[in-house]
């Protein structure tokens, strides 16, 4: 090289790098949420003594349904939901795939044929035309490969690959999370359609027991023996009575059909599949050690924690692309004016180069991208300790709601069978002439009611227990570290 361009060169090169460090300094990891080391409302009383369900993959088996499990395998296998989070995690990966390649030298292969008529009207045309055996049509055939690379000297393309290799792992908690919700919402549905089973049967023997006395004190009333205030109260008691069914079948079918959506299949099949059943029974969660287990269990907060590994990577790849990049390139292959020469070493060419590039001027744009990766780095830090003291709180709002829900349901519970055995006893006074066939009826509709009250209660009670297991994480574990090494360029 000639001194004076080698002399610009260099003179480029300092330019662009000496305003820069050889290397981005490091910097620090963000602070994970300061959460406690225990829960304050885990379990107490009755619920925390009965056998309580381990806290791992496949946690609705410890319901003992099998309807309820083959709908809950059945909505994993087709829910749509859980499709679409399986599609973004296969993106991921290619994403992934993608920006290891880029690392890597890259190869080509191409070959050509042309046919060319050359011109004698212009400069080199009419000059070429005088010589000896001058053809104005020509062949050419041409067989080349070539390889690059860019050398990885500041990190940039690492630094991508650490960002895609962490929105990887986001999508894969995405996956993991929405199972867990899919599951989730199965189970819940399943109680409530369960419920409404009851609670609609409760609700159609109730009709029929105020059918029942009004038709006794409609016949008092025409012998003289009751007043007509009693019977047009009993007859207001009967129209409401009748007007609670058709909500009730409404709500039922409305958890049916959700079953169906949830299952990724078209409503109208949960009714069949379900036949005859009763309402799971409550089932509480073994409780890890505390909340800030949190931060690898619960899928959402993995996935928050990920995406600030993916942008601290995208601020360093934002770092790198203020330097310089090397890429050396080569290449060999065959050109000819005819096919019968084209393998012949006379017809054989090679080539290598070696170019650097740098930004000297681009108006700030580059800049203004680390800026703005930065920020987002800092949005993403935000939400990942956003989305564990939401995660948290859930888990304690959960856990209370599952003992205080369990105590209401054991204490209505209890009302149901003492209404029960006062129905009982009644029964057997009107066997002994003691009490009217009325004021048996009337017992009854207190025991309905009892009973109306306590399966509501039971099932809030069963979907507390859902939630409880849901807000924990379902029994999931991330895997590996959590948050890569920030670094600077590299």
């Amino acid at each position: 090289m000639r001194p004076f361009p080698a002399g610009i060169a260099a003179l480029l090169l300092s330019a662009v790098v000496a305003p820069l460090p050889v290397q981005a300094a490091p910097r620090s990891l963000p602070a994970p949420p300061a959460l406690a080391g225990s829960f304050r409302n885990a379990p107490t009383g009755p619920v925390a003594m009965a056998a309580p369900v381990p806290l791992e993959e496949g946690w609705w088996r410890g319901f003992g349904d099998p309807v309820l499990n083959r709908m809950v395998e059945t909505a994993l296998a087709g829910n749509l939901d859980i499709a679409m989070a399986a599609a973004r995690l296969e993106a991921a990966a290619a994403g992934l795939k993608a920006a290891k390649g880029a690392m890597l030298p890259g190869a080509s292969l191409d070959a050509s044929a042309a046919v060319k008529r050359q011109s004698i009207e212009d400069v080199q045309g009419r000059a070429f035309s005088r010589f000896p055996g001058f053809q104005r049509t020509v062949e050419q055939y041409g067989l080349n490969g070539a390889a690059s690379w860019e050398l990885d000297l500041f990190g940039r393309l690492s630094a991508g690959a650490r960002a895609a290799r962490a929105e990887a792992g986001a999508a894969s908690a995405g996956l993991a999370g929405a199972r867990l919700t899919v599951a989730a919402e199965v189970v819940g549905a399943y109680i409530d359609a369960r419920a409404f089973e009851a609670r609609l049967a409760l609700a159609k023997a109730r009709v029929e027991t105020l059918a029942e006395t009004d038709r006794l004190l409609r016949l008092r009333t025409e012998r003289g023996v009751a007043a007509l205030t009693v019977t047009d109260q009993s007859g207001a008691e009967l129209s409401g009575a009748g007007s609670a069914i058709p909500a009730l079948e409404a709500a039922l079918e409305a958890q049916r059909n959700r079953l169906d959506v949830l299952m990724g299949r078209v409503p109208g099949q949960a009714a069949a599949e379900m036949g005859q059943g009763t309402v799971p029974g409550v089932r509480a969660p073994v409780v890890p050690d505390g909340p800030a287990t949190l931060l690898a269990r619960r899928p959402d907060v993995v996935a928050a924690q990920r995406l600030v590994a993916a942008n601290d990577a995208r601020v360093a790849e934002a770092i790198a692309a203020r330097y310089p990049r090397l890429t050396i390139s080569g290449f060999a292959g065959f050109l000819a004016n005819g096919a019968s020469n084209l393998l012949t070493g006379g017809a054989l060419q090679t080539g290598a180069s070696a170019g650097i590039s740098a930004p000297l001027f681009s108006g700030g744009r580059l800049r203004a991208q680390q800026a703005a990766a930065e920020a987002r780095l800092n949005e993403a830090v935000a939400a990942w300790r956003q989305t564990a003291l939401q995660a948290a709180g859930e888990s304690e709002s959960a856990l209370l709601a599952l003992t205080k829900r369990s105590a209401e349901a054991e204490a209505l519970g209890a009302v149901a069978a003492r209404i029960g055995d006062a129905r009982r006893r009644t029964e057997s006074a009107f066997a002994a002439g003691a009490v009217s066939r009325v004021e048996v009826l009337g017992i009854e509709r207190q025991r309905l009611d009892a009973e109306d009250e306590a399966i509501r209660a039971r099932a809030e009670a069963a979907r507390a227990g859902v939630a409880a297991f849901r807000a924990l994480g379902g029994g999931w574990q991330a895997e590996g570290p959590q948050l890569a090494a920030r670094g600077g360029a590299g």
